[in-house]
């Protein structure tokens, strides 16, 4: 099933995807995050919270493998 995501001020929720609902979220000051697939709604903002941390992890992973070719190529452009 799928969810829509929406944020508050610093209250998020998990609606199920119908567009009327979501709608009256919207115009009552919600914000629309993202939709993501799970079976209730507690799971569907555990797979948002996923979907973040993978979001941060990729870039931080590659900056740490970059980094020792980084100090390598430094190092003897200037030696």
């Amino acid at each position: 099933m799928d969810f829509y995501i929406l944020k508050k001020q610093q209250e998020l929720i998990a609606i199920p995807a119908d567009e009327q609902s979501c709608k009256q979220y919207l115009d009552s000051g919600y914000f629309y995050i993202d939709k993501v697939a799970a079976c209730n709604e507690s799971n569907a903002l555990k797979v948002l919270q996923a979907k973040q941390t993978k979001a941060l992890k990729v870039p931080l992973v590659l900056a740490l493998l970059a980094l020792p070719i980084v100090i390598f190529a430094w190092y003897n452009l200037s030696a």
